[in-house]
């Protein structure tokens, strides 16, 4: 009887660490499952931080010609005018770094900084990306008429940028993987909805004032792409 019992507690001990291990190859191929979406491998990783960088580096060249006219007190939105009383919102002059000295040549400076900060990101060095991503919000604070969406949207990516670990060889999912995935979902979501429930139906194909003609009278590459069209 003891050499049966013995043999019953064997069997018992075996059958739940097979199903202990039949569990957790299940659980860690529903996480594969579920994460497989969200996998991000070193590559893809790399090229992302290259085209924010770039993104990042084509944003402050647009803005170099405006800076005396928008970003110096000199101009048409000196610091006194957009900006919070320093005594009653101090964290803003002290985080605006663009709010510290009003001349031409510091909002070139900082201009330039983050160009030299949007390089170091596109060889990926994260710190360069931290300070990319600390004077572009800088710059927003500076003009808040001027921030729009793509200022919003490259505040988001250049988080993601500095925020999404660097993956294993193999490739594998994060928490920053994760709401990337969603915040570019969220971006056709917002604008494709802002379109769909615009009063003016300015999107329409037969709307009096075409928004979508407009755009596409804006820029080079939309100018060209209207002509292609007819």
């Amino acid at each position: 009887p003891a050499s049966t019992d013995h043999a019953h507690l064997a069997h018992s001990a075996t059958r739940r660490t097979l199903s202990r291990c039949a569990a957790m190859a299940a659980a860690s191929s529903l996480r594969r499952l579920l994460s497989a979406p969200f996998a991000v491998t070193p590559r893809c990783a790399t090229l992302f931080r290259r085209w924010v960088a770039l993104l990042v580096l084509l944003e402050a060249a647009s803005r170099w010609d405006a800076l005396r006219w928008l970003y110096t007190d000199s101009g048409a939105l000196p610091r006194r005018s957009v900006l919070p009383d320093p005594a009653e919102d101090p964290l803003a002059w002290a985080v605006c770094a663009h709010a510290w000295h009003g001349s031409l040549a510091w909002a070139q400076a900082l201009t330039a900084l983050q160009a030299s900060a949007a390089v170091g990101l596109f060889f990926g060095a994260r710190g360069a990306g931290v300070l990319a991503w600390w004077l572009h919000l800088s710059a927003c604070l500076r003009v808040p008429p001027l921030i729009f969406i793509l200022d919003r949207y490259l505040h988001l990516l250049l988080a993601f940028a500095v925020l999404l670990p660097t993956p294993p060889p193999s490739g594998g999912s994060s928490l920053a993987s994760l709401l990337l995935a969603v915040q570019l979902v969220a971006i056709y979501q917002d604008a494709g909805g802002a379109k769909l429930r615009d009063p003016a139906a300015a999107w329409s194909l037969d709307a009096p004032v075409a928004a979508l003609d407009t755009y596409l009278r804006h820029t080079p590459p939309a100018r060209a792409a209207h002509a292609l069209l007819g």
